[in-house]
């Protein structure tokens, strides 16, 4: 056509009105031909099709404001929205705002296959979704198999698997071979089994995927506590101070002082015996003790050779106990299903 237009425009032709307007007509149909699309308004799309705040389709518009059309988004959505994964709107948001870069996917080559993979390996519909909708980044970037092949295994279970994701998805970033196998390695030189370890990981997953320097740190603090390695309560004093700083873990222990009234030596004595006591609020702490020694009528001293009463919920368990002590109508408590609540119920 170009050629055409050239070789028209290079004749000598005499000037006529249908010449002319040959020559417009031409011009115009070259025009329409050269012009680039309409641009895609990214912004405008996030927002009325997927969803986004004004917001969050500020931030996102960056990562696909390279598309020139709609189509590998629409498909994307669609799939998300199919029957496979059956996103509602709100999910679907949610995971366009927290990884625009999705949209850019292929349905074929990425999601459908890592729903595949992640299929194979036993994971059931619903955590499926629930692993998209937590980690789309992860989902659509990482290969993931060699991951799921060691923590899967390592763990017992897809539902152990999915609980911990919830809270670290670093499970599926951290370097097996640098950080995580060496953490596991220390821990199993501390005396700390297979079995053990995986059963830490649900409380406190950072603890494998924390640098092995961090995990060394941990595990001196939990030699300060005096509860020596190998020995049954040594899980739970790695567990605590994994969640506890030096500076915090020496405040709690100061706080015992004042608030029991027990010495330094006693305190310690205290912990080695229940290493999760340190988790108790210093709110907590004081409640309880106030209830123990005014309510129910007993001294400090009592509570320390009981130390694990303090983490007790006073509302769901003490007070409901002492009620059924004094012979209280309707207050029933079957003692040996009761049950130890963390800190921070009560």
């Amino acid at each position: 056509m170009l050629l055409f237009h050239k070789q028209l425009f290079s004749l000598r032709l005499p000037a006529s009105p249908v010449i002319f307007s040959l020559r417009r007509a031409l011009l115009s149909t070259s025009a329409a031909t050269d012009a680039p699309p309409a641009p895609f308004a990214v912004d405008d799309y996030l927002v009325t099709t997927c969803g986004l705040t004004p917001e969050q389709a500020l931030k996102a518009a960056k990562h696909v404001s390279h598309c020139k059309s709609t189509s590998n988004a629409e498909s994307v959505l669609a799939y998300l929205a199919g029957p496979t994964l059956r996103f509602s709107k709100a999910d679907i948001a949610h995971i366009v705002a927290r990884d625009p870069r999705i949209l850019n996917c292929s349905v074929d080559d990425t999601l459908k296959a890592r729903v595949a993979i992640l299929r194979g390996y036993g994971l059931s519909e619903d955590h499926v979704r629930t692993f998209l909708r937590m980690t789309p980044g992860v989902f659509r970037s990482v290969s993931i198999q060699e991951k799921l092949g060691f923590w899967l295994p390592f763990l017992g279970s897809p539902e152990k698997f999915i609980r911990i994701l919830k809270g670290n998805y670093y499970l599926l970033t951290s370097d097996l071979e640098r950080v995580v196998k060496p953490n596991i390695a220390v821990l199993r030189e501390s005396g700390v089994s297979a079995a053990d370890i995986a059963k830490m990981c649900v409380p406190n997953s950072r603890l494998l995927t924390s640098s092995p320097k961090t995990l060394m740190s941990i595990l001196e603090r939990a030699d300060k506590l005096g509860v020596p390695r190998g020995s049954l309560m040594f899980r739970q004093a790695v567990t605590t101070t994994t969640s506890l700083g030096v500076e915090t873990m020496a405040a709690k222990l100061k706080l015992f002082e004042e608030i029991l009234g027990w010495s330094e030596a006693e305190v310690a004595k205290v912990v080695r015996m229940n290493p999760t006591v340190l988790r108790i609020s210093g709110e907590k702490l004081r409640r309880v003790k106030e209830f123990l020694t005014k309510v129910v009528g007993v001294d400090t001293r009592y509570i320390l050779t009981r130390p694990s009463i303090l983490m007790y919920s006073l509302e769901c368990r003490l007070v409901p106990r002492t009620l059924r002590d004094e012979g209280a109508p309707g207050e029933r408590i079957d003692s040996e299903r009761s049950e130890l609540l963390p800190d921070g119920h009560g």
